[in-house]
Parts: C-alpha cells; structure tokens; sequence
C-alpha cells in the first residue's frame, strides 16, 4: 500500500523521500509529492523548473532487478500512464519523456539508498516555457495530488520482471531508434545510429561495422 505526503512547497521532494526510508528493515512505498517545489535536480548538475502545470513527486520502491534499467522502466510506464489517457510520448535515452511536439515535458532521476530506489519524476502536464513542452497542448485546472497518487499506484502496479519485455516496450516507445544522434560524456563525444538497448541498458551506437557502447551521457537527436 503506498503511503503519500503532500506538501504545499518544497525545497525537493526527493531530499524528503530520503529523509523518510532511513530504516532499511522496513519495506515502504512512500509517494512524496507537492503544490511547488522550489530547488527540483535533474541528472547531473541539471535543476528541473516548477511551473503551474508542473507535477513534481518521488517515490520509494525496489529498483528494477537490473539495477541500471530503474530509469528506464519508470519512463516506460509514464508512457503507457499517458497512452491510457489517448496521449503517446516519445522516450529518449537515457530518462526523458519528449510530447509529439518533441519537446522534452519529462524528466525521471534515480537515486539508490540501501535497498531502496528513490525515483524522482518532474513531468509538465502543460507548460507556459518555450524551452520545454507539456503532455497536454493547453493549461486546465488539476489537483497535483490525484494526478501524483494515480501515477504512483500506477508504476506500483505495473512494475517490469523480465528484462526482454521492458527492452521491447522502452524500444518501441524510443524517439531516435535507428537515426542518428550525438551523444557528450565530459569531454567525450560520440555520433552514430542509435541502435536500441543493451544487455545493462547502455545505448548501442552503430558507425560503420563499430557498435560502441554508452553508459551514460546527454543525447541529442540528429535527425
């Protein structure tokens, strides 16, 4: 059963979903979400934005038992969430929802504690910035805390055991399958035709007879 705290601000619903699983004995699913949250984190030294049509929210659960696939799991049922609402997003690697817009309206970070996943999901139902693009084309009234529990009940319920099954979904769902794209690690940059998953979720980039595998790093699609 999933216990939710809905805050009116936050610094990051994250820092308090930490601050709620410090027992490890104890198996919780703990739904952390708010009105606003004011120092959101994305990957790396990413910050996440909060807008009025921003749902913000971190949840507590046993990461994917292919430790490296948690992200892309939990982006993989954010999609199928939407799909039963008549609305299809496009997954890019390694953690980001794009609309059919292809603006990026969703962003997930994975953090590991003990035996814990803490996923942290920033998802734009509708957006008011340029920059980015929300699942819907036009702001509505919601209620942030419906809208989080159902998503968490959701990914709770539908949760992935076989890696092939989650491999051919996130793929089906891929926005740059097959095309070619950049990918920039620090200093290190790689181009090549996006050729799905691997065995540990690492991109599969093709350049000529080379495949070269990525673990991480920032994707840009290049057409």
């Amino acid at each position: 059963m999933i216990e939710h705290i809905h805050l009116q601000d936050c610094h990051s619903t994250q820092d308090i979903l930490k601050e709620q699983l410090q027992d490890p004995l104890t198996v919780r699913h703990v739904l952390v979400s708010c009105e606003k949250q004011t120092s959101g984190r994305g990957r790396g030294d990413s910050t996440w934005t909060s807008m009025p049509g921003t749902l913000c929210f971190s949840l507590g659960l046993a990461p994917n038992p292919e430790l490296s696939f948690t992200a892309l799991e939990i982006s993989v049922l954010i999609a199928r969430f939407f799909e039963a609402k008549s609305k299809n997003l496009k997954l890019k690697w390694p953690n980001d929802l794009w609309n059919d817009e292809n603006k990026k309206c969703c962003g997930i970070l994975v953090q590991i504690q003990s035996s814990y996943a803490l996923v942290g999901v920033g998802l734009n139902l509708f957006s008011e910035s340029p920059e980015f693009g929300g699942v819907y084309p036009g702001g509505f009234e919601f209620d942030k805390k419906l809208w989080a529990r159902d998503l968490g009940n959701f990914i709770l319920t539908h949760r992935y055991f076989g890696k092939m099954d989650l491999k051919r979904d996130w793929e089906e769902r891929c926005l740059h399958l097959n095309h070619k794209v950049r990918i920039t690690e620090g200093t290190e940059v790689s181009e090549g035709l996006f050729q799905g998953l691997g065995t540990h979720g690492e991109a599969l980039l093709a350049n000529g007879e080379k495949v070269t595998r990525l673990y991480n790093g920032s994707l840009v699609p290049l057409g």
